[in-house]
């Protein structure tokens, strides 16, 4: 096994630096919405200079992006190997990698949640993403074993999928959380996937 080098002094400041401008960024957006801050609102409140800001971000929207590269990075080094510690169905694979996606918008919180689902966020139907990858693999996985149909293209049936959950994530938002989003995830994700698997 190789080992990972450790991180030098310098270099550990630096992450520090990144996840303090991110981190503040992400408060101010709870506060006062993505829309409503600019580059200036991040450094102010960060209490960074503007060239260590650049050193790190072109954009407050590389900024944003970062929560997409997050989840992306949770995805591949926690939910996966939850997906397939254990033989189970590709439909019972599918509920639980939306069980996690339910879990980990919990995790963020509903303050954050409802910044997050609106019009103007188009990060959400980005194609290069490693959660996209990963249910389109686990989707294959389940035509090729006969489970799903395979007249309907994978990438369609993903799309299917995180429309609906998406929708159930807004409506979590609309309710302030006042429902439990796994057990409603679970509920309508199961009867959706019904729609795709051959009896």
């Amino acid at each position: 096994m190789v080992e990972k080098k450790k991180k030098t002094k310098r270099a550990l400041q630096a992450e520090e630096t990144r996840k303090k401008i991110f981190n503040s960024t992400m408060d101010l957006i709870e506060k006062k919405g993505f829309e409503n801050i600019t580059i200036q609102d991040i450094i102010e409140f960060t209490g960074v200079s503007v060239g260590t800001f650049y050193h790190y971000y072109k954009t407050k929207e590389d900024v944003f992006f970062e929560l997409y590269r997050k989840a992306d990075e949770y995805f591949e080094e926690v939910v996966t190997p939850l997906l397939y510690t254990e033989e189970i169905s590709s439909g019972e694979r599918v509920l639980l990698f939306f069980r996690n996606y339910a879990e980990y918008n919990m995790k963020n919180g509903i303050e954050y949640v409802t910044q997050l689902y609106n019009t103007k966020n188009k990060f959400f139907i980005s194609r290069d993403r490693y959660m996209l990858d990963l249910l389109n693999q686990i989707v294959i996985e389940g035509q090729n074993s006969g489970e799903f149909r395979s007249d309907i293209d994978s990438e369609d049936i993903i799309d299917d999928l995180f429309i609906v959950s998406r929708g159930i994530i807004f409506d979590w938002c609309l309710h302030n959380g006042s429902y439990e989003l796994c057990h409603k995830m679970h509920t309508h994700l199961k009867r959706h996937i019904e729609v795709f698997s051959i009896s």
